[in-house]
Formats: C-alpha cells, structure tokens, sequence
C-alpha cells in the first residue's frame, strides 16, 4: 500500500469500554486477532445509523453475552490510534474495504452481573480478565496505550 493511499484512507468509528465490577477490577479482553500478551476494553464500531451510546450497549451484548452494563460516564477525550499495516491489508482482502485506524469514543461502564452471566463471543473474542488497577500495565502493551487509559481513569475520578 503506497503512502498516497495509506493518507486517504478514513478512520473507523468505534467504542470502548472500562467496565467495573462489584470489586473495582476492570474487565479487558483479547480479541482473536491480539497477540497473547494484547488487551483492551470491550467495543466495537458503530454502525450506521447508530449513535456511539447505542454502539457501545450492543458491542457489550454481543461480545460479552450480557445486558447488565450500565453507563456511567462518557470521555471529551476520543481514543485515535492507526491500525498496524498487516491488520489494514487483511480488512481490505476480507472485507473489499478498509479504514487506516480507529476514533473511538470511551466509557467508564459497571458491570451488575455475575461473572458466569459473562459469555464471550468466541468468534472474536478468546479470553476476558479481571484486572485490580494497580496491574493494568502489565496488560495494556500497545505503545503509550497505558499511558491513556491511566489519564482516561484519572479523569473518570478512579486510581
């Protein structure tokens, strides 16, 4: 994929969740196409004619198997990050489209439930983990991504 192409190329709308349970472990999950050491938050993109509230409520549903997820707050901050090229190369082989990365908007959300309410879409997602705080670095590997979800907590008023 040449530059020019690479430069026109439009950036995916997208959500993401920090979900809390009842202990204030935030839940992450590794999505299929992650290496075994990549997490993140839950969510996807928003489809059209879908606004991102409506997009991140559905991606929990489908991806996590459950409808006991509330919204607690909303960032001004957006998530924009460029999708490594293999990834850009693969969704325009499967899909006969691609976008060069994703905007997304994040979300503190709680999580009501049990654990065994949890039933990961397996289709694209192969694991979720509870994670205390303290070890989120241990888990959110990609470049400066904890630095972001550390200022992201911050502003959501949790350390």
């Amino acid at each position: 994929m040449n530059k020019l192409n690479w430069n026109n190329l439009d950036y995916r709308m997208g959500t993401v969740a920090f979900i809390l349970n009842k202990e204030n472990k935030i839940l992450l999950v590794q999505k299929n196409i992650f290496k075994r050491n990549e997490w993140d938050g839950p969510g996807g993109g928003v489809d059209v004619g879908e606004n991102a509230d409506e997009t991140i409520i559905r991606e929990l549903r489908e991806e996590l198997g459950s409808d006991k997820f509330k919204i607690m707050k909303c960032s001004r901050k957006l998530d924009k990050y460029d999708w490594p090229l293999e990834v850009v190369k693969k969704r325009l082989f499967d899909h006969g489209k691609t976008f060069r990365g994703q905007i997304r908007k994040q979300y503190l959300v709680k999580f009501f439930g049990e654990d065994k309410e949890i039933i990961i879409q397996k289709e694209e997602i192969r694991k979720y983990i509870w994670v205390d705080i303290k070890d989120l670095k241990k888990y959110l590997v990609f470049p400066g991504y904890f630095e972001k979800v550390k200022s992201l907590l911050e502003e959501f008023g949790i350390k």
